[in-house]
């Protein structure tokens, strides 16, 4: 018990207290104390009557998420399956961890990590579903228009389509206010795949010979869109979303975009020592 006591109170000295000041009148109270599942009863008991005992105020809320598993099973350094997380953002790219690990584990529960899903996920849903979009998107821009974006439609079709995105870019915000990230995401990807089904059905490739103002507005729409999703989804990949965002924006008042390169490209399993 005293050593909880000492240990549970550098959360506050760590901000000041009980000198105070702008960091203790700025962080306490917690909005939310992220824990381990395993220490739950210490921080949600404990701690509470420590602070209530010193008249403080209490966290706003304690959340005790799961643990990772190396496929499927309890990491041991005796067994030798640790993970190692700097080697697999070193390997696969911090955005690509980071991606993963919100993706593939419900916040909350415990999941499994290996490098083989790790890779299976990223190339599924950024490489080819997202990142795929924005590349075909903005090469048509390069090569059809002088790589000039160009105004977004208005037909219905395209209003449906910004309609899909934000639908999908809200339940993100609100998925994630909850800690829900997998699910926030799941959201997101919904809006990705209308993007896709948009670009298959307006089929802007087949528009440059029989309606050259369609296919503008078309891919007008899908960079609109695109810069959206991109502007979601960069709390959680952060370097690739702003290097699409800068790319999108470097072609406003009709300046045209460079070439442009693959801002989520496929991922190659490295190979496993034996």
């Amino acid at each position: 018990m005293y050593v909880w006591l000492d240990a549970l109170t550098n959360y506050l000295t760590g901000v000041g207290y009980p000198g105070g000041g702008e960091l203790f009148d700025r962080y306490w109270p917690a909005d939310c104390h992220l824990i381990g599942k395993d220490v739950v009863r210490f921080h949600a008991v404990y701690w509470p009557a420590f602070l209530m005992s010193a008249d403080l105020a209490l966290p706003k809320l304690v959340y005790g998420h799961g643990h990772l598993l190396a496929r499927g099973e309890k990491m041991s350094k005796s067994v030798g399956n640790v993970v190692d997380p700097l080697a697999m953002a070193q390997t696969y790219g911090v955005d690509g961890l980071r991606y993963f690990l919100m993706r593939e584990v419900s916040f909350g529960q415990d999941g499994s990590v290996s490098e083989e899903a790790l890779v299976t996920r990223v190339n599924a849903e950024l490489a080819n579903s997202f990142g795929n979009l924005a590349q075909r998107s903005l090469s048509m821009v390069h090569k059809n228009l002088a790589g000039v974006i160009p105004a977004a439609g208005d037909a219905l079709e395209d209003l449906a389509l910004f309609a899909a995105v934000e639908d999908g870019c809200v339940g993100l915000a609100t998925e994630f206010d909850r800690f829900a990230f997998a699910a926030g995401i799941e959201a997101w990807m919904g809006a990705v795949f209308a993007c896709n089904a948009y670009v298959d059905t307006m089929a802007p490739w087949g528009l440059k010979k029989t309606d050259s103002a369609r296919m503008a507005a078309v891919l007008g729409t899908i960079v609109a869109a695109v810069r959206t999703l991109a502007l979601a989804i960069a709390p959680v990949v952060p370097g690739a979303a702003a290097r699409l965002i800068a790319v999108i924006d470097s072609g406003q008042d009709g300046a045209p975009i460079a070439p442009p390169t693959p801002a989520f490209p496929r991922l190659e399993l490295a190979e496993q020592s034996a």
